[in-house]
Parts: C-alpha cells; sequence; structure tokens
C-alpha cells in the first residue's frame, strides 16, 4: 500500500501546475516515424527511394559512370576478355545445338549461342563459352546476328567444339543453327570508357 501511494502521489503531483518533485520525470520513448519504420522493414524500398531521389540530380556523366560501373562489376574475367577481343570489332561465329521435332512442336534448344570467339580471346573455362556469349548480349554488349558465310570455315571449327560435339550426342535429331556475334553500340561505348590501355593503345572497333 505504501508503494502504491507513493507511486500514485508521484503521478498526480506530475499532473499538477506548480507542484514540483525531486524524483526525476520517466524520459518519454522516441517515437518512430512510419517512414523509419517503413525503412526498417523495407530496406529494398529505402534503397529504391535513394536511386528515385539521386536520379533527380545526376548530370549525364555521372549516370553513364553509374552505368558502366554497375555493368563492369557484373562481369567474371573471363568475359573481359570475350569483350576485349570483340572490341577489336570483328564477327564471330556462333551456333545453337537444338533437337528437330516432329508434328510441329518447334525446336528443343540444347546449347544456346556456342562461339569460337571464347578460344579465340583465351578464356579458362572454354565450356562455359555459351554462358558468356548469353550474358554478354543480355547485358547489351554484345549482338547477335546472322549467319556470315565468309565464316565458312570457323563454323566447321565450332562444330568440332567438344561443347558442341557434348550436346549433339545427347539428342537424335540434332541440328545447328548458324549466327555470329559482335560488339555492340553500347559496348563499344563502355569499352572506350573503360578500357585499360590508352585509346591510342587501342584498335579502332568499326561494329
Amino acid at each position: 500500500m505504501a508503494g502504491w501511494a507513493a507511486r500514485t502521489g508521484y503521478e498526480l503531483a506530475t499532473l499538477i501546475p506548480g507542484v514540483e518533485t525531486s524524483e526525476p520525470r520517466p524520459r518519454s520513448q522516441p517515437t518512430l516515424l512510419a517512414g523509419d519504420a517503413e525503412a526498417t522493414s523495407h530496406p529494398l524500398r529505402t534503397r529504391m527511394a535513394e536511386l528515385l531521389a539521386e536520379s533527380a540530380e545526376l548530370g549525364r556523366d555521372e549516370a553513364r559512370r553509374r552505368l558502366y560501373d554497375a555493368v563492369v562489376r557484373s562481369l567474371v574475367p573471363d568475359e573481359a576478355r570475350v569483350l576485349q577481343l570483340l572490341a577489336h570489332g570483328e564477327r564471330y561465329p556462333t551456333t545453337d545445338v537444338v533437337e528437330s521435332t516432329f508434328l510441329g512442336g518447334g525446336d528443343r534448344v540444347v546449347v544456346r549461342n556456342a562461339s569460337t570467339v571464347g578460344r579465340a580471346a583465351g578464356v579458362t573455362l572454354t565450356d562455359a563459352v555459351p554462358v558468356y556469349v548469353t550474358r554478354l548480349v543480355a547485358f547489351g554488349l554484345a549482338e547477335l546476328g546472322p549467319e556470315d558465310r565468309t565464316l565458312s570455315t570457323q563454323y566447321e571449327v565450332l562444330v568440332a567444339d567438344e561443347t558442341v560435339v557434348a550436346a549433339a550426342r545427347t539428342l537424335r535429331r540434332p541440328r545447328f543453327v548458324r549466327g555470329t556475334v559482335r560488339i555492340s553500340r553500347f559496348g563499344t561505348s563502355l569499352w572506350q570508357a573503360c578500357s585499360p590501355k590508352p585509346p591510342e593503345a587501342e584498335i579502332p572497333a568499326t561494329p
């Protein structure tokens, strides 16, 4: 009862104007604003809000630098080697290994974008070249084109590639769809901005 009376007396004293008490007032707890709570529970929303705010202030040069930086950070070393070779402006053969089906069911692609560009660039994982080419195209750094009949010898070499041969052996009716790959306009501008060599040391790219 004594404790209850003491607490009640203190609470009443704090409510009556002009009445002082020697006991410190309890400190109020900070109140989370709606935005703060949202930021704590949804960090991705916060990051998106930050990007939108930054976009209102970025100039063209800084926006381009940020884009190049994001793309370059996404590349693996072998892909950088392929991009360096493509920057010379030449086309390289590609082939898709597909299985023909009956009754108009469409072809099933087993290997997409196999190419001689990987060996020419000296990549470490030659069996991953189809993945490298596909990723470079997805990043907008390279572009695919139709078959180039002047590359007939390279197409023959490509059909004998271990990755292509292994895929073809798994199919009853393998078919090879020829194409080409070359650097894109975006890939050219990125390489010119990010090449570790000075511009005068680079072979001019003419995609």
